[in-house]
């Protein structure tokens, strides 16, 4: 088995947890969300490091990053400009998906892991899964605030 077959972000399994794609990337909801609005934002080439990406996909992969950053601001910290933006990469970094992604994870100033946080690296892992209506839900308010702030 090769690393696409065992790959959900390869997959159609991912298309609903979609809220923003373009020719390169594409913004998801994390299954498994540490605080409210964690995201993901994952090259579509299947490639596990960084060092892969064309320069195209490593621009996109960051202008994506400023596209939604700002709504999942607003939605989920009130606008706080905090956030965790972390990858891990590689077999021993705790790269459990063998696919590049980044974790975009909105902070606000009382959030549970104020007081440690050093824990939200370790909940990435062990963060309690969201239903499928959860999932539904945060992609079509996401997808509805990208628009309107397009709109605007």
């Amino acid at each position: 088995m090769d690393d696409t077959e065992k790959d959900i972000f390869c997959s159609e399994k991912i298309r609903d947890s979609i809220f923003y794609k373009t020719r390169y990337t594409m913004a998801v909801c994390d299954i498994a969300p540490v605080l409210p609005g964690h995201s993901l934002i994952i090259p579509i080439r299947h490639v596990s490091d960084p060092v892969q990406l064309m320069n195209e996909e490593v621009v996109d992969m960051f202008n994506v990053l400023k596209r939604i950053k700002p709504v999942l601001s607003k939605v989920f910290t009130k606008g706080s400009d905090s956030y965790n933006l972390t990858a891990q990469i590689g077999r021993y970094s705790g790269m459990s998906i063998p696919h590049l992604h980044m974790h975009v994870i909105p902070r606000a100033g009382n959030d549970e892991f104020q007081h440690d946080n050093n824990k939200v690296y370790d909940m990435i892992e062990h963060a309690k899964r969201i239903t499928t209506e959860e999932m539904a839900s945060r992609v079509t308010l996401l997808k509805k605030e990208l628009k309107r702030n397009n709109d605007e």
